[in-house]
């Protein structure tokens, strides 16, 4: 009898074998791993040249850096930028950032968290770029690559310090591509990741249950659906509290809608209209919607992935902080991810990229974009345009002050500091802010240029005459710079280190 051909493949002919198939893919996509490589090293050292010029603060990144810090050292995540004996998980439910907490063991500074919230992002665009693939040729995706990769939101989030949104965007990309693919089990394992980095998440969640109930078997639908209404209110209500000094969820802060979320969604049914309207006013909302859309043709509309944006969008326009409105920060990541996989698969639903006029028009559209809020809305555009004039590198006599500064503080103090100083003591001190509860206070630093020490705290000429008056004795002045040492110092202290 001849031999099985089949079972004649030895196991190292079958490595080998997978070997050249992996040699192969990568080989045809290269451009891609070189885009993620080159966004990577350019956003990293954008973040890193941020950080050492004075730009980063303890809202967000110090108290990031402080949990993730004593996470590392396996303590409690006390973070005293919040307040005494304030754990993290009191503000929001984001677990997940203990991950972090092992890179601490080889590099200790908060260029940590910098670099991996670019690792995070970059880590998303090969997702990105699978998904596109799915549906145009592999010069299209890669030009929908870097479009999302260059979009302004992308770059405003780096340009904003360090934040645990950082983490859903990669999980949210595999999430949604993972439900493209009808792939239930990678999507339910990115769903479970998901609750893992902050609370709202549930809403995600609901919608992405949603979506696949579209198709037979629906049981994941449900379980997804149940699993993000059982794990915001598990979370808003009991977790969060539990660590709370009040015992009460912080953001809740739809005062437009109601008092809570059951009112909140009775409102919403009774009264569509007037929930629209909040949607798109005042006109900064609908200004960031046009953001949204508008580079990206409006083509998101015709998928049914851009339902996965609903939550994430309503969440901020319906919410009372107005900050929450803007292009600026991190807030936009997300909504971008999502709205970026919808277009492609938008233009797809309309044959845009089989139709080679309508495709080569698209692309283009898709590349001039960027290239225009980079060069001209330098606000919506932030990183690119600043490496590209070198204001990123720039050092003046305020940055030359702030430094100095930094260095009149001793190691294993308690200091209340500028917001946009405390980032560089939080490696070395109990770093807090002037005017938070603090059971001790060594030193105060202070930029008498600014108009408050913290959002939204007191003024810097304010907190110089309570410290003079509580005592605290001038001890350098550069520029604008102030350092103040109380008088019951009497050196640095165990209660103290960071």
């Amino acid at each position: 009898m001849d031999p099985d051909p089949a079972a004649a493949v030895t196991p190292l002919a079958q490595a080998a074998r997978s070997v050249r198939s992996a040699r192969a893919r990568m080989s045809a996509h290269w451009q891609v791993t070189l885009l993620t490589a080159l966004l990577f090293t350019a956003y990293s050292g954008y973040a890193v040249t941020r950080h050492a010029t004075y730009l980063t603060a303890g809202y967000d990144l110090g108290i990031f850096d402080q949990a993730v810090r004593n996470y590392a050292r396996f303590r409690t995540p006390e973070v005293p930028l919040k307040g005494t004996d304030y754990n993290i998980l009191a503000d929001h439910f984001h677990p997940i950032i203990a991950l972090a907490a092992p890179l601490y063991w080889i590099w200790n500074s908060p260029n940590v968290l910098l670099v991996l919230q670019v690792a995070l992002i970059a880590a998303s665009v090969p997702v990105v770029y699978s998904f596109a693939l799915r549906r145009m040729a592999r010069g299209g995706a890669l030009v929908v690559a870097v479009s999302y990769s260059c979009g302004w939101a992308i770059q405003a989030m780096i340009d904003f310090d360090f934040h645990e949104v950082a983490w859903g965007v990669p999980i949210l990309a595999v999430a949604i591509d993972a439900l493209d693919r009808r792939d239930d089990r990678t999507l339910l394992i990115s769903a479970g990741l998901l609750m893992l980095v902050r609370e709202d998440m549930g809403a995600v969640l609901v919608m992405l249950g949603l979506l696949r109930m579209s198709h037979r078997p629906r049981r994941t639908g449900y379980l997804l659906v149940g699993a993000g209404v059982a794990g915001y209110l598990l979370v808003t209500s009991v977790i969060i509290p539990a660590f709370a000094a009040n015992g009460q969820f912080a953001y809740w802060t739809f005062d437009a809608l109601g008092e809570d979320l059951p009112h909140a969604l009775l409102n919403i049914v009774l009264h569509p209209v007037r929930t629209v309207e909040l949607l798109f006013t005042p006109a900064v909302k609908a200004q960031t919607l046009a953001y949204f859309f508008v580079p990206l043709a409006l083509l998101p509309l015709r998928s049914r992935y851009a339902l996965i944006a609903v939550p994430l969008l309503a969440q901020r326009f319906f919410n009372s902080r107005d900050h929450l409105w803007t292009t600026h920060f991190h807030y936009n990541a997300l909504p971008w991810l999502v709205l970026v996989l919808a277009m492609v698969d938008g233009g797809a639903r309309l044959g845009i990229w089989s139709r080679p006029r309508l495709n080569r028009l698209m692309l283009a559209w898709l590349l001039i974009v960027p290239i225009y809020l980079t060069a001209v809305a330098n606000i919506t555009a932030p990183v690119l345009r600043r490496m590209l004039i070198g204001s990123a590198w720039e050092m003046n006599a305020h940055l030359r002050a702030q430094q100095a500064a930094v260095r009149q503080v001793p190691r294993d103090v308690c200091v209340s500091v500028d917001d946009r100083l405390a980032t560089k003591l939080t490696r070395t001190n109990r770093v807090t802010l002037p005017g938070i509860p603090t059971p001790r206070n060594d030193f105060v630093v202070l930029d008498m240029s600014q108009e408050q020490v913290g959002f939204p705290l007191d003024s810097p000429q304010k907190v110089l005459a309570d410290s003079r008056a509580a005592g605290f004795v001038q001890v350098f002045a550069q520029g604008d710079l102030l350092v103040l040492r109380s008088p019951d110092y009497t050196g640095p202290s165990s209660l103290c280190r960071p």
